[in-house]
């Protein structure tokens, strides 16, 4: 069983760190949880971290204010090493340095990554800038950023920093199947779209344009999409 690490980057318990956490472990308000965090936007019990077939899987407990993983509101998440989890007025840091460190084969945490990981955190409450007040350093020394400044900053609205999402393994014959049909529906119907997109003339940045009902086509995909993942979540 995989050992967790925690670290409060902002709010009430800012600077504390949990280590050696055994999961499943219990974050909210009330002192029963494994992280009590003193934050009355906080729920009682506001999320839980389990492992599962060695990732780290963070489930939203039907909090009041929700979750939310590198700015994104979420309810459920594959947590990597440097996603920042905002809850209520309180940002927390998964995995420890050495974490942040470690080269993986698959998805390594570049430098680039890494330094804006330390330097740029997400705003708890979802918005766009570092939460520091002026003066103040978090855990990792985190510095604020000026508002304007977009130097650095792609990375901290990004749902997935160090990459896309692997997929899952061990699946039996028929998911396996079911997921690949998902997919190449996905990708027929994004292809499509793509196909019949044209390079605007007028534009000196080289634009692409689709037209309106192929506009109307991604967001018919997005809200299946949306309730494919509601379906997931909430079976």
């Amino acid at each position: 069983m995989s050992k967790l690490t925690i670290q409060i980057l902002e709010g009430a318990e800012r600077g504390r760190v949990y280590d050696e956490l055994c999961p499943p472990v219990t974050i909210g308000r009330e002192e029963e949880n494994q992280i009590q965090l003193n934050d009355d936007r906080v729920s009682r019990f506001h999320l839980k971290l389990q492992e599962e077939a060695g990732r780290v899987i963070l489930t939203d407990l039907g909090s009041t204010n929700g979750t939310r993983v590198n700015g994104h509101p979420i309810q459920v998440r594959v947590l990597q090493p440097g996603d920042q989890i905002s809850v209520g007025r309180s940002l927390l840091l998964f995995g420890s340095a050495h974490d942040l460190r470690r080269e993986d084969a698959n998805t390594p945490l570049s430098d680039h990554a890494l330094d804006n990981i330390r330097t740029h955190p997400v705003n708890p409450l979802g918005g766009a800038g570092a939460v520091n007040e002026p003066g103040d350093s978090s855990a990792l020394g985190a510095q604020p950023v000026p508002e304007g400044e977009a130097g650095g900053r792609a990375l901290s609205h990004t749902l997935f920093p160090a990459g896309p999402p692997e997929l899952p393994q061990g699946l039996r014959m028929v998911q396996s199947a079911q997921l690949h049909d998902l997919l190449s529906y996905l990708h027929r119907e994004l292809a499509e779209v793509v196909q019949t997109a044209q390079e605007d003339s007028q534009s000196s940045s080289r634009a692409m344009r689709v037209d309106r009902t192929q506009w109307q086509r991604l967001q018919l995909l997005q809200m299946q999409l949306g309730d494919y993942m509601r379906k997931i979540t909430e079976p």
